[in-house]
């Protein structure tokens, strides 16, 4: 028996066996929770530290900067090409008053990532 959920709750999500990300008719993602994540190719950093808000607008639209979202008291930084977004970190990563953590990608960095990608067909 197979029972279909629909969820923006990524939390919620986790519990399934399989899912699926459809965006405006468009399956982006299918499988389950370690083959979505997998596929996506993300790698993640986890900033903890003073004014990330700032630290946020400083590096989104950086080139190898795919994703920046606040997590709790947190950022989470991500892109497909790790070597692009270790280029673009790496400026940020000296600063001693942040604490940059390799963290594995979440099934929330996988929709985020993947929303910023799909483009409003019906518009």
């Amino acid at each position: 028996m197979s029972v279909l959920v629909s969820t923006h709750y990524m939390d919620e999500a986790e519990r399934c066996h399989e899912i699926a990300y459809i965006a405006y008719g468009q399956l982006l993602a299918q499988g389950t929770i370690d083959e979505v994540i997998a596929s996506s190719h993300l790698r993640t950093y986890t900033v903890s530290g003073p004014d990330l808000v700032s630290l946020a607008e400083k590096l989104t639209g950086i080139p190898g900067v795919d994703m920046v979202a606040p997590f709790g008291t947190s950022l989470h930084v991500a892109g497909r090409d790790a070597d692009a977004l270790d280029r673009a970190v790496a400026q940020f990563r000296d600063s001693p008053e942040l604490d940059w953590r390799l963290s594995q990608p979440t099934l929330e960095d996988v929709f985020i990532s993947l929303m910023a990608r799909t483009q409003d067909n019906f518009s």
